[in-house]
């Protein structure tokens, strides 16, 4: 169903999301300590009888400050005392909420810088911390709020802290949900100790009641909007992870035999060339051995093209298997393949044809009806480095002289490796 897909991908997330809230949480923390610390310092040197009409504490972390109360001058003596009382009462919860706060996000961003240096830290303690930032940042709000109703009916700051709560961190909707609805709770429970009025407090409930809808639609927009751009980019990096698998396919294919996956002969002379050239600069000898199935088209006719391409792909591997990291084998033709055989010199490469004819004539396939088996032709050239003609005749002459050789045993049948004279190759 689609609510499970959807719940599905959000679990997805949510790790990422808890990590970024962390991340997000310890900013915060650096710019609010100072912030509350030097609200503190103004409201404890500041001595006039002042106290905020509408507003809160929240509001003077944003520079809004906090309106005077203007005192009639017609309120008697006794009503002015009882609001200087307020207001000193007031302002004194203000400052050790204040610093009650500052001590708080003190010790959670140190925690979650912490949670950083431990990377195999259960995912467990990190909601943890995320829900205690949290639920302190809304906590906050709501004792402010709360002792504003001493000196007014202002619930400004657990609006704004509502909202900002929603807007600033990744809240999954279940999760929002849970704590606005706890927020709400503790919130009307609290304002009925500090506020008397019994109209100014039904008035400040249903206000935070939207207070806290208005902040559980802004954090499902925020989760929505940010599920919406992880999908994409996730689709985006598996289309991009498909595009340069499909281009290392097609680049494969442009260089390899499709049949038995070594190199084709447009690759194989391009590796020749490039060992050449290596060998014109350093020098070192290079060597080239033609292999020629012998038989192969009689197999083919009496045992199905299956069974060639068996044998084919069962000898090219033979071939692999028999030669250095640093050698390079390549199908030239239908029946044929040519080694390339850096720094190596004839002799070596004679004695490595030698072996790998022995193990060709060793190789059988065992069918339904018998047994296939073949045999191989192989020649053997070599050049020397810094020649004095240029690397592309060098290739031609490698090859010419391979071919030169291999013709007498070709026509013979029987197998065997010939070997290219020294000078057919020299420049």
């Amino acid at each position: 169903m689609k609510w499970r897909s959807v719940w599905a991908r959000n679990e997805r997330i949510a790790v990422q999301a808890l990590l970024e809230n962390l991340r997000r949480l310890a900013w915060l923390t650096a710019l609010l300590v100072p912030l509350s610390l030097l609200h503190v310092a103004s409201s404890w040197n500041d001595h006039a009888v002042a106290a905020p009409a509408t507003g809160s504490g929240l509001m003077r972390h944003f520079g809004l400050g906090v309106p005077g109360q203007v005192v009639a001058a017609a309120v008697s003596a006794n009503a002015a005392t009882e609001l200087a009382l307020a207001s000193a009462r007031w302002r004194e919860a203000v400052v050790l909420v204040h610093l009650a706060m500052a001590a708080n996000l003190v010790l959670v961003g140190l925690l979650i810088g912490w949670t950083r240096r431990q990377p195999r830290l259960r995912r467990g303690f990190q909601e943890v911390l995320e829900i205690w930032g949290l639920g302190s940042a809304l906590l906050f709000t709501i004792v402010m709020a709360s002792i504003d109703q001493w000196i007014g009916a202002s619930i400004t700051s657990f609006l704004i802290g509502c909202v900002l709560v929603g807007a600033l961190f990744l809240l999954r909707p279940p999760r929002a949900a849970v704590m606005y609805g706890l927020a709400f709770a503790v919130y009307a429970w609290a304002l009925g100790l500090t506020q008397g009025d019994s109209g100014h407090l039904a008035a400040n409930r249903i206000d935070g009641l939207i207070a806290c809808g208005l902040g559980f639609m802004v954090s499902l927009m925020i989760w929505r909007k940010h599920v919406l751009k992880e999908t994409l980019v996730a689709e985006l990096q598996s289309c991009r992870l498909q595009l340069q698998e499909q281009a290392a396919e097609m680049q494969s294919q442009a260089v390899r035999d499709p049949l038995t996956q070594v190199w084709n002969r447009a690759e194989m002379l391009r590796l020749m060339q490039r060992e050449l050239m290596r060998a014109q600069r350093h020098g070192g000898e290079t060597c080239l051995v033609l292999v020629e199935l012998d038989g192969q088209r009689h197999v083919t006719e009496r045992w199905g093209a299956a069974t060639g391409e068996r044998l084919l792909l069962a000898v090219s591997r033979l071939l692999i298997e028999g030669l250095r990291a640093t050698d390079e084998v390549g199908r030239m033709a239908g029946e044929s393949f040519a080694i390339l055989l850096p720094q190596t010199t004839q002799e070596e490469a004679r004695v490595l044809a030698e072996r790998l004819q022995l193990s060709i004539q060793r190789l059988r396939l065992t069918m339904p009806d018998g047994v296939v088996s073949t045999g191989a032709s192989l020649a053997v050239s070599s050049q020397p480095g810094r020649a004095l003609v240029p690397v592309p005749q060098q290739c031609d002459r490698l090859f010419s002289a391979a071919e030169h050789a291999l013709a007498p045993i070709r026509a013979q049948g029987r197998g065997g490796v010939a070997m290219a004279p020294p000078n057919a190759v020299q420049g």
